[in-house]
């Protein structure tokens, strides 16, 4: 182990690549360092790299693929891509998430091949446009979580939305089938694509989505029959839930008036739709579910 958060360096030695040993490498927050030593790709039993934070790397290192253990990478970069890195090729990969790359735009081709990874971050990529047409095709990711990326519009990728306006079976058997999906700060957002829900109408139990402005659907025809919570906050214009969350027990709506008021105790449109959660928190007041009630807790 050997944990470098922090620190002042500005250049990282050569030298680390003859620590083959080595599991587990910490460099993140550290702002001055600006390029990675290519002899880091040797470290073949390396199974975490942290370099979230450090976002004036110009480069990551060309010969990534040949880090076989690696499991867990966070990164920043000033690149505006990440092709030619080899990390396609990192079989064992389980968690990648990518902070504060102010210059990005695309990740990179074959993504499909990370056969491990279960779990994406995509966070504060401010200039990110797409998403690699081969994401709806991991089908051992579980969680994704995308937030702070302004010019990213899911539902008009090129690159995710082709066909899907003309055969509505498309996608159905890539295996993308995630269990949690956390949106944030997407202003392009106007609904969320089918390749991102339709895989997933079975097995996903958390939804959350906040400070979208521009979104005004869910996609209504889905029926969620996993979903446990959903959450929603800062969606103005978002007006439609999913037609059924059978399994849902809890629900959270905030300064979004407009599915605030269809969710309205007894009176509201989808009311049934949600009526069966047991906890129920619309705007900050808690609505008790019913059976609750008649039957309280001794």
């Amino acid at each position: 182990m050997l944990d470098l958060s922090g620190s002042t360096l500005e250049v990282l030695p050569r030298w680390i690549g003859n620590l083959k040993h080595l599991r587990f490498l910490d460099i993140s927050n550290c702002p001055n360092i600006k390029k990675l030593p290519n002899s880091i790709c040797k470290l073949q039993n390396l199974q975490t790299l942290f370099l979230d934070g450090c976002d004036q790397i110009e480069e990551l290192p060309k010969d990534m693929r040949y880090m076989i253990s690696l499991r867990f990478l966070l990164l920043a970069t000033k690149q505006r891509d990440l092709h030619g890195h080899g990390l396609q090729h990192l079989k064992s990969l389980r968690v990648l998430a990518i902070y504060g790359c102010e210059n990005l735009e695309y990740l990179f081709d074959g993504i499909q091949k990370l056969t491990s990874l279960h779990t994406l971050w995509i966070v504060d990529c401010k200039k990110l446009v797409s998403l690699p047409h081969g994401l709806k095709y991991v089908a051992a990711l579980q969680s994704l979580v995308i937030g702070v990326c302004e010019k990213l519009d899911l539902s008009t990728a090129q690159e995710l939305k082709e066909k899907e306006d003309y055969n509505e079976d498309y996608l159905v058997d890539t295996g993308f089938s995630l269990q949690s999906l956390y949106i944030a700060d997407l202003p392009k957002l106007k609904a969320l694509p089918q390749w991102l829900l339709r895989g997933s109408a079975n097995t996903l139990k958390n939804l959350t989505i906040t400070g979208c402005e521009n979104l005004t659907t869910l996609a209504e025809w889905h029926n969620l029959t996993s979903l446990e919570k959903l959450e929603i906050k800062c969606c103005p214009k978002l007006s439609t839930l999913p037609k059924t969350m059978k399994r849902l027990k809890q629900l959270k709506i905030e300064d979004c008036t407009l599915v605030s008021q269809r969710c309205q105790q007894e009176i509201g449109e989808d009311w049934p739709k949600v009526a069966h959660a047991s906890r129920i928190v619309l705007d900050g007041n808690t609505i008790t579910a019913p059976e609750l009630l008649i039957n309280p807790t001794p």
